[in-house]
């Protein structure tokens, strides 16, 4: 589960970046894997899934193979964002995948990168 807000949010922030992004809600897709967020800024390419929860959470398996991927077929850096009430974190993808997709909040102290609001 993500909030839209949060997603929302993290598109307006990497956009204010310089970045362009676009969003792929899960109503909208084609039957294809496709990762939340897809970012770009010229030749750096992020791949994005979201969560937004206040506790941890386990990411399943063919959500990290899907991004996986994507990483594969872009040369991108893939991540999970997780919104936490006011905290944001992006987390490695390889990370996640050698925890087997549990994150908790003492895996996201020591392995997150925060999302800074200000520019």
């Amino acid at each position: 589960m993500v909030s839209y807000a949060a997603e929302n949010q993290l598109v307006h922030l990497l956009y204010a970046r310089g970045y362009a992004v676009m969003r792929a809600p899960r109503s909208g897709r084609v039957g294809l894997p496709t990762p939340d967020l897809v970012a770009i800024r010229g030749k750096k390419v992020l791949v994005i899934e979201c969560k937004s929860r206040k506790t941890g959470f386990t990411v399943e398996r063919e959500q990290l193979e899907q991004l996986k991927e994507w990483k594969r077929r872009t040369g991108g850096a893939a991540y999970i964002a997780w919104k936490r009430t006011r905290l944001g974190l992006f987390l490695k993808l390889a990370d996640v995948i050698k925890n087997k997709g549990n994150v908790g909040k003492k895996f996201a102290e020591e392995y997150g990168i925060k999302i800074k609001n200000e520019e």
